[in-house]
């Protein structure tokens, strides 16, 4: 098992010094929208961390978007070959769709229309990720947060119909317990798990947050599926006051209940 954080890039020396394997970025800081020139410090100030970049989310921007009669294909495909040109080059393996904004159904659309534009971006994204030595991993969100691939089962779903060997899906505890997805949904859901995200897990002298009472319960569930890959901590709730201490704290959290 490999842990990493999301975080911003100026996290990084902090997340080497906890002891994370990786750091997860946002795509949208890689600036794909603007030159190589405007990037370059972004680039070196990543590499200079030292710390591997295996993982990214916060792939796609409400401005490009992906479902609904603004979708522009052209455009589309330029920025997601950018992004994943310069995901590539810091050595990264997957990039998380999660995206809410881009992917949300907008007012007055034809919802028919909605399973067959994700599916054509999840073919042309994966066609590109494949190119880059890389995979797309869906993130299925809160219901409350977008509309379409809510659960992790909905995510291995649409994976599978893709028909894209280089497209996955993804397990959140904080997405999973707010729509009230059963744990058995992990082991039907297997064949295409590729990455997880946990929100921070219970640390001393914080405050009890929902998520806290069935942690460790996901945790079992995961394992119980054989999975042995990236899990990355994302601070869904707000919980990170003092980062340097409780990253650290996090990261023994995970190590003492899934680390081997």
């Amino acid at each position: 098992m490999k842990f990493g954080c999301c975080g911003a890039i100026e996290r990084m020396p902090a997340l080497q010094a906890a002891g994370y394997d990786y750091a997860e970025l946002r795509v949208v800081d890689l600036l794909p929208d603007d030159n190589d020139k405007a990037y370059a410090p972004v680039r070196r100030q990543i590499e200079d961390s030292g710390l591997p970049i295996e993982a990214l989310n916060v792939f796609v921007p409400p401005h490009h978007p992906v479902v609904g009669p603004e979708r522009n294909d052209e455009a589309l495909q330029f920025y997601v070959t950018t992004a994943m040109g310069r995901m590539q080059e810091l050595g990264a393996a997957l990039v998380v769709f999660g995206s809410g904004g881009a992917r949300s159904t907008p007012s007055g659309f034809d919802v028919q229309r909605v399973p067959g534009q994700l599916l054509d971006f999840l073919r042309m994204a994966g066609d590109i990720a494949a190119n880059h030595g890389m995979d797309l991993v869906i993130e299925p969100l809160w219901r409350e947060k977008c509309d379409t691939i809510n659960t992790v089962l909905e995510g291995y779903v649409a994976a599978r119909e893709s028909g894209h060997a280089h497209v996955w899906t993804l397990a959140d505890w904080y997405h999973v317990f707010h729509n009230d997805e059963p744990l058995s949904n992990l082991s039907d859901s297997a064949p295409r798990l590729r990455h997880i995200h946990v929100p921070v897990p219970p640390i001393s002298d914080k405050p009890e947050q929902p998520t806290d009472a069935g942690f460790d319960a996901f945790l079992e569930a995961l394992l119980a599926t054989g999975y042995d890959q990236r899990v990355s901590v994302e601070d869904n709730g707000n919980r990170f006051s003092d980062f340097d201490t409780e990253a650290r704290q996090a990261l023994a959290y995970l190590r003492d209940r899934i680390g081997h």
